[in-house]
């Protein structure tokens, strides 16, 4: 299962509607997996799409990015 703080970090993804990160988590079932998913990997979780797995991508490196400045400032 996804931890909370993963489930957390995708919640932090604009735009992101609640039923497609539970259709993210059910495909891939934990962060690491979800942080090493292709944009090709997520266009094919249900109503996710080319765009939305782009910005899935993008989101999630800022906060990760945002995540590890955080332990260093």
């Amino acid at each position: 299962n996804l931890s909370p703080r993963g489930y957390r970090l995708l919640s932090k993804v604009p735009r992101l509607p609640e039923a497609v990160i539970d259709a993210i988590v059910e495909r891939f079932g934990h962060l690491q997996k979800i942080m090493r998913a292709t944009v090709s990997d997520l266009d094919e979780v249900k109503d996710v799409g080319e765009v939305r797995a782009r910005a899935i991508k993008e989101g999630l490196s800022r906060l990760a990015e945002a995540s590890i400045l955080d332990r260093y400032t």
